[in-house]
This record gives C-alpha cells, structure tokens and sequence, in this order.
C-alpha cells in the first residue's frame, strides 16, 4: 500500500480484506468442528442406544427371575412352572444367584447411560457455542467488508481528509 494512498482509501481497504477473510476463515472452522462433532455424536449415540438395549434387556431377565421366584413361595414342591417353562430346584437356586449378579450389572449400565447422556450433553452445548461464535463472527466480518467495499468503492473520505484538502468556491 501506497504511502500517498489517502488514510480512509487505506482503512476500507483493510476493512474489507479483514472483513472477508474473517468470514472465510469462520466457514472453514465451523465446517471443520463440525465434522469432528460428527464423528464424536456418532460414538456416543451408538453407546447410548447399545447401553439402553442393554439395560432393558437386564430388566426384562429380573422381572421374569422375580416372577419365578414369586411363585416359588406360593408352592413348597420341586418343580415350578412360569410362562410354560418347568424350573427345578436346581435351576431356582440358579436363577437366586444369578438375580444379584444380574442387578449389579443391572446398576452398572443405568450408571453407563447415565454418563453417555452427560457426554451427550456436553457435546451439545459445545454445539450451541460453535453456533453462536460462528453467526457472531459472521456477522461482524460481514459488516467490515461491507463497510470496507462500500466505503472503497464510493471513495468516502474521513473528516481529517477533507479538514486538510483546500476548500472549494
């Protein structure tokens, strides 16, 4: 840039390069998180739906170990039967230890999801702020490069040019 350039020349001039790379440089990096936001929900969502299947299915096997087990106090013989399947002895002591390692797990997969929805959670917010710096960002480089273009084309001086320009008749 030209010494001889006058100062508001010079100013839009920054005005407007400043304005558009800022804009640019905006786009590219909300394109670039969000490619990576995708990558991370991905993940976290496959655990989630992966951790809740899970975990209805761990409910399902409890509710039917406690109807057996219901029905063993009702009757004092070996065998018993619940939804069309006979249950020996054997297999009701089975189903006794199994209930208390099952509710563990049980405890361990709500306590999974719950941490999946705090990381879903996190990666939302994250979304919110990517979004309001970038429409933030937006909108300030679009005002400088329509101030900086606008004021180059049109040639608008500054007060201080026209203070030190000889006065017209």
């Amino acid at each position: 840039m030209s010494l001889l350039m006058p100062t508001a020349m010079r100013f839009y001039k920054i005005c407007a390069i400043v304005g558009t790379l800022l804009i640019i440089l905006t786009v590219a990096y909300a394109w670039m998180r969000i490619q990576q936001f995708e990558q991370n929900v991905t993940v976290v969502f496959e655990k989630m739906v992966t951790e809740k299947l899970e975990a209805d299915s761990l409910k399902d096997e409890l509710r039917h170990i406690d109807k057996v087990l219901g029905k063993i106090s009702d009757k004092s013989n070996d065998t018993v039967e619940v939804d069309g399947v006979e249950y020996s002895s054997y297999q009701i002591e089975r189903l006794r230890i199994d209930q208390v390692n099952l509710q563990g797990y049980y405890q361990e997969k709500n306590q999974a999801l719950a941490q999946s929805s705090i990381v879903k959670k996190h990666i939302m917010n994250e979304v919110r702020i990517l979004f309001m710096m970038s429409l933030a960002f937006l909108v300030i480089g679009t005002l400088l490069a329509a101030l900086g273009f606008l004021g180059w084309y049109y040639r608008v001086e500054m007060f201080e040019e026209r203070r030190h320009r000889p006065r017209q008749a």
